[in-house]
């Protein structure tokens, strides 16, 4: 067993034993520097001695590297009073619980679905912990594996051994250690850092202020929201990349306030401004503002109020203090709810008047009100002077901005900050609390980073690393993946290898594609091995069965609806699903007995892309392998999935008949440059430019379409039984189609027909998302068809502010060449 006790015991140990592992002790319990021990441990046995409180947290990192060809479980042990990650090539292998739970059998690296491994292959090591509650005394902890030969049933506890020291070594890739400086660079600063917009959040400390607003006579309180709560209404403004300013209204039991802030890497200012307080339909001082102080994820610290001054101070364990100072003192007149103030540490202030809050040195003078509203207007204006550039697209800019911005955040389940789809969504299983709620989805963060990249490389980068890295045990990156639990039974869209060529291709770094390709490279191969199963050798749509494994109709034809990522799509209306392919102990696979446009598609335009990744790092003996494997599935779909009859590419059921129900996917064929120019053209006159069908007008100006198909391309064809009554992917219009459908257009550019339907369809789709970001702020999940989105009360047909909605605008920029 490897003891950590001191500087001292430890230093002693490493003479006797070779070293393997690196190890990073901190005082805080936020593993910030500075460390106050580095070395080295030669094993993951390791017994934990705590005599004082001086360990905040500790990082274990190093590379392993697998001594046979096998399938291989974990098993840890973890130290009482900490909260413990273990990532093996950012699996989450292993986690305590808290702060949440996982669903059965879906952990990689578990029993029932172990990580796969060649002899000699590495992985790099990651373990983070950190003390929730001051703990003295001596436990240990262990990471642990079996080696077996096929996936288990469920509830299986295979006999683990300890990983042998010969496999370690302390040493991690050159792009491994970048990727982390990055990310590490990143995780600083105030910011919006968890799901609720009420709390604002300081990294790496974790320090928050929660500014609760109450309604008095009521007794009702506000504690946490997102844009889409129906407890009140919010209109959100822009968000700076560095955090450095963000603003929005929000309306609750009738008041009306606008909420600013300037954070990022400075000192936080905070302006609260209640709105029409002059007027007799508001009485503004039936409310209150509740400043309350805490630290998120168990972080450790103290906190504590000044009532009478005025202040919360935060003293985050093995860390510099730091007061927030409100511009008038806590009101003790005012009668709040008891489940709002009792344990906790807070200021509370009338909003009869605009209220701030403002960081200052622990013996600063009290901060003024004019004064906190000079620092909010400058900082205003220094972020809205940066999207002049982008001229008469600068509203454009701004929205795709505010999409990714707006649902930037951090956990610390994964290692660096990402960009969920929505404040809205959380497929965390049983969290404790909501700071730890986040998913995240294949193809939406994908697009996530593309987005992104407009402005913010570095944010871009780390979202795409995270989504990358949440691939699962067999190499695809799955449908959702949330605190461990993944859906290990299926994939969504794959888009990563095309998402990275774009951004090297604007930022030509190649460390980020040395880090990332033999990932997409697994995820591209496993489509070949998984995915191919007809008996013509295109991809069909698929789920797998796995022992004990439910969620979300795994290894049933609903399953594979949802590997479609359009999950009630009417091309997959019908049940038409063969299971039993490939069987591996408990493990099989299922697929749809239908051909797929789109998918196949994707999965060539994938490996063409990785083919030129590959020549980027001088991985030159992969591109034959990679284009053999596009031209392969290219030539499959262009000799059979042509439709004479329809003039479009279209879905192929396994008995060779079409299935024509036709969607924006069949456009996806000239991603993969299987049309031939004639056929590029019909698709374009008959299809696209058909009022009838996809509804974009030849000059972009919806002239001939209805005001039920008027904003065009629809998720079905408009002639399609299923469009008048629309319904998710049965009709509404999407962003991520519209990108899709515009990177196939681009690959036909020397045909006029389709060079001028991508600058038409560029026109309404903008015109589409300026139409509800100009009107309500809102960035939609999807849109509705109508001219007006009655069918919705003008509003979005989906989750209301989800970032990939915005890819309806990056198009043209794109388009007029801002990307």
């Amino acid at each position: 067993m490897v003891r950590w006790e001191s500087a001292l015991v430890v230093a002693v140990m490493i003479e006797a034993v070779k070293a393997d592992l690196t190890m990073t002790q901190f005082t805080n319990s936020a593993m910030s520097p500075p460390a106050t021990l580095n070395t080295t441990i030669p094993s993951l046995e390791i017994d934990v001695v705590v005599p004082t409180s001086d360990v905040g947290s500790v990082e274990i990192t190093g590379t392993l590297t697998y001594p046979k060809t096998s399938l291989y479980s974990f098993n840890c042990t973890y130290p009482p009073g900490y909260i413990v990650f273990v990532w093996i090539r950012d699996h989450l292998v292993c986690h305590t619980d808290p702060p949440f739970g996982n669903s059965e059998s879906s952990t990689d690296g578990c029993p029932e679905y172990p990580l796969p491994a060649k002899e000699g292959q590495t992985a790099a090591v990651v373990i983070h912990m950190y003390s929730s509650v001051n703990h003295t005394g001596r436990t240990q902890m262990s990471v642990r594996w079996a080696a077996l030969a096929e996936p288990m049933s469920a509830g299986s506890t295979p006999e683990t051994v300890p990983i042998p020291a010969s496999s370690l070594s302390a040493s991690l890739p050159p792009a491994e250690h970048q990727r982390r400086e990055l990310q590490d660079g990143l995780k600083v600063g105030w910011s919006l850092w968890s799901y609720n917009m009420l709390s604002v959040v300081r990294l790496p400390d974790s320090s928050v202020l929660t500014t609760v607003i109450c309604q008095l006579s009521t007794q009702k309180c506000l504690e946490a929201t997102h844009i889409e709560d129906t407890a009140a209404s919010i209109r959100v403004g822009v968000f700076a990349n560095d955090a450095s300013y963000w603003q929005y209204y929000l309306e609750y039991q009738g008041l009306n306030i606008s909420l600013s802030f300037a954070g990022g890497t400075g000192p936080l200012t905070a302006l609260f401004e209640p709105l029409g307080c002059d007027t007799p339909s508001v009485n503004c001082s039936d409310y209150a503002l509740v400043g309350t102080a805490r630290f998120a994820w168990f972080r450790r610290g103290t906190v504590s109020s000044s009532p009478t001054q005025g202040t919360l101070t935060y003293t985050p364990l093995g860390m510099n203090p730091r007061k927030l100072s409100f511009t008038s003192p806590n009101d003790d007149a005012l009668r709040l709810p008891s489940g709002v103030v009792d344990g906790a540490t807070f200021v509370a202030v009338p909003l009869t008047d605009a209220v701030g809050v403002q960081e200052s040195a622990t013996d600063a003078t009290p901060p003024s009100i004019s004064g906190i509203k000079a620092t909010i207007a400058a900082a205003r204006a220094k972020e809205y002077g940066t999207y002049a550039k982008f001229g008469a697209l600068a509203s454009v800019a701004e929205g795709i901005q505010a999409a990714v911005m707006w649902n930037y955040i951090y956990v610390p389940a994964e290692y660096g900050p990402l960009l969920p789809v929505s404040r809205q969504w959380n497929f965390v299983k049983h969290p404790v609390n909501l700071d730890w709620g986040y998913v995240i989805f294949d193809w939406d963060n994908y697009f996530a980073s593309y987005m992104a990249s407009v402005s913010a490389k570095e944010i871009a980068y780390s979202n795409l690393i995270q989504v990358t890295r949440s691939r699962t045990a067999r190499g695809f990156v799955p449908n959702y993946s949330a605190g461990g639990s993944k859906s290990i039974d299926r994939t969504e869209p794959p888009i990563g290898a095309k998402v990275l060529l774009e951004l090297f291709k604007k930022f030509n770094d190649t460390w980020i594609v040395e880090l990332l390709y033999d990932d997409l490279m697994e995820w591209n191969a496993w489509f070949v091995e998984e995915r191919m199963f007809g008996p013509l050798g295109i991809i069909s749509l698929g789920s797998d069965s796995i022992s004990g494994y439910s969620d979300f109709a795994a290894g049933q034809m609903q399953g594979a609806r949802f590997e479609s990522g359009l999950d009630n799509s009417p091309m997959y209306d019908g049940e038409f699903f063969q299971t039993g392919f490939n069987k591996q102990g408990t493990y099989s696979i299922g697929q749809m007995q239908l051909y797929d446009v789109g998918f196949a598609s994707m999965f060539v335009s994938e490996a063409m892309s990785l083919a030129t990744l590959a020549k980027a790092i001088g991985r030159d003996a992969d591109v034959p392998m990679l284009m053999a494997r596009a031209s392969s599935q290219r030539s499959l779909i262009s000799k059979h999935l042509w439709d004479d009859q329809g003039s479009i590419f279209t879905n192929l059921f396994w008995n060779n008949s079409f299935y024509r129900r036709i969607s924006p996917t069949s456009f996806y064929s000239m991603m993969a440059q299987a049309a031939t120019d004639d056929q590029a053209t019909q698709m374009i006159e008959k299809w696209l430019h058909s009022p009838d069908h996809f509804c974009i007008a030849p000059n972009g100006d919806f002239a001939g379409n209805s005001d039920t198909c008027y904003w065009g391309l629809p998720s079905i064809q408009a002639a399609d039984p299923a469009f008048p009554p629309l319904g998710y992917w049965r009709g509404y219009v999407w962003g991520p189609m519209a990108q899709l459908t515009y990177w196939s257009l681009q690959e036909y550019d020397h045909v006029p027909a389709v060079r001028s339907g991508r600058k038409a369809l560029c026109k309404q789709m903008t015109q589409l998302m300026l139409s509800q970001w100009s009107e309500h702020r809102h960035i939609c999940e999807n849109y509705s068809p109508h001219k007006t989105a009655d069918d919705h009360g003008g509003d979005c047909s989906g989750t209301k502010f989800y970032h990939w909605g915005a890819l309806t605008g990056l198009i043209t920029l794109i388009e007029d060449g801002f990307y």
